[in-house]
């Protein structure tokens, strides 16, 4: 018998005895409960893919003491720990249930067990429209002054700006939010909260909110950089990267398009080896919109279109609209709905053409590449949409769609995107 029956410190000892995003971690969690694979994991019962490295460690291991200590930890370091089983649990971490993977071919981690949050507000506030402002740690002084403007007019307009909180880019978004609003900014950093790293950067962090996948003691590290870059990209409503050396900084950006969300970022001098890394992006990935300041961001962020010299808002009105399901096919017949999602961009319903032809170009993607990884399919029965995303051989999850009272499906989660209807 377990000998943790609280779901919640179960979860926060299992997060500091292995690696958060595991899947098979995960799948066994939400299979049997926390206490029941930390009882396994102690007596080295759970399947080789899902035993941290090295296993030596944990023949002694006192769970009881060890839980007390992340307590006790996380109480002196005035913040709380959040899991699913929480109202205040972002929902957006659902997206990363299904298996997902980068355009490159990087296999993006499952949702975290719990988070540590160290803030007097619930995370839906410190979540509700954050976008991820990040760049190179030794800006130029131009990137410094793009962050802090671009920080700035986010904050302005109602914006959260969210990051690692590190040096250069990282910290003058953060800056630049700050000087409009004190509550609009927060940093995600890549190691325990007694840990912050960096150390030069510890008053800029005493005046933020501060998420954490990671327990306390624990140390920053590549890794869990790398990690937490796909969990930042999954908080956020876009991510905008600001300076980076060629072939560097657009980890995040390839994430937040797995994801479905926006990615921009912003040119510079083409003398300056720092521009070099967003020119590269946006010359090699159409998706990665060219931003230049803040009224740019906000407008792709809810997709505001300009035609013809007049706004049209697509997040505040219906009308007709085209959808396109980047590496699926389209674009579809779709309307887009009068109101904005907990994520911030507009939602869309299909209707039944238009499931239908995306049920067929589902298949003939996979008739094409196999039924591998991320694998989706879909089915129109008996008026009912069904939606199955694969792992490998085996279904990961299926879920059925009820038509609305007008006849539209809501296809949730699903990564789209506003476009101009084709020619005829």
């Amino acid at each position: 018998m377990p000998a943790i029956t609280d779901p919640t410190i179960a979860r926060a000892v299992l997060a500091h005895l292995t690696t958060p995003g595991n899947r098979h971690i995960h799948a066994l969690v939400q299979n049997e409960g926390p206490p029941t694979v930390l009882c396994r994991l102690l007596t080295r019962d759970l399947p080789a893919a899902a035993m941290p490295a090295p296993v030596g460690h944990l023949r002694t291991v006192d769970e009881g003491q060890l839980a007390e200590v992340i307590v006790a930890d996380t109480a002196r370091l005035g913040a709380r720990i959040v899991t699913p089983n929480d109202a205040e649990w972002p929902t957006v971490l659902r997206d990363l249930v299904p298996a997902r993977h980068t355009a490159d071919g990087v296999d993006l981690p499952a949702p975290p067990l719990c988070l540590w949050v160290r803030a007097d507000r619930p995370l839906p506030d410190l979540l509700h429209r954050a976008v991820a402002v990040v760049g190179s740690r030794a800006c130029t002084s131009y990137g410094q002054h793009v962050a802090t403007e671009l920080g700035h007019g986010l904050a302005e307009q109602g914006w959260i700006v969210l990051n690692v909180g590190g040096y250069g880019i990282d910290a003058a978004a953060l800056r630049g939010a700050l000087t409009s609003r004190p509550d609009a900014a927060v940093a995600m950093p890549a190691c325990g909260l007694d840990r912050l790293h960096p150390a030069g950067n510890r008053p800029l962090f005493d005046r933020l909110d501060l998420i954490s996948v990671w327990s306390p003691s624990s140390d920053p590290s590549r890794i869990r950089t790398l990690l937490n870059q796909t969990w930042l990209a999954a908080l956020t409503c876009g991510a905008v990267l600001v300076e980076a050396a060629p072939g560097r900084g657009r980890g995040i950006l390839a994430r937040a398009l797995a994801l479905g969300r926006p990615a921009m970022a912003v040119p510079g001098p083409v003398t300056s080896r720092l521009s070099a890394g967003c020119h590269q992006a946006l010359r090699e990935e159409p998706r990665i919109r060219l931003v230049c300041d803040a009224t740019d961001v906000v407008a792709h962020l809810t997709n505001r279109t300009s035609r013809a010299g007049q706004r049209r808002d697509l997040a505040t009105t219906w009308e007709p609209g085209w959808v396109a399901l980047p590496g699926v096919g389209g674009p579809y017949p779709a309307l887009v709905a009068d109101l904005l999602s907990p994520q911030g961009w507009p939602i869309a319903r299909f209707g039944t053409d238009a499931i239908v032809r995306i049920a067929a170009d589902c298949d003939a993607l996979a008739a094409r590449v196999g039924e591998s990884a991320g694998t989706t399919r879909i089915r129109l029965v008996d008026g009912t949409v069904h939606v199955s995303e694969r792992a490998g051989t085996s279904t990961e999850s299926t879920s059925t769609i009820a038509a609305d009272a007008d006849g539209y499906y809501l296809l949730d989660g699903w990564s789209w995107q506003v476009t101009d209807p084709p020619l005829a």
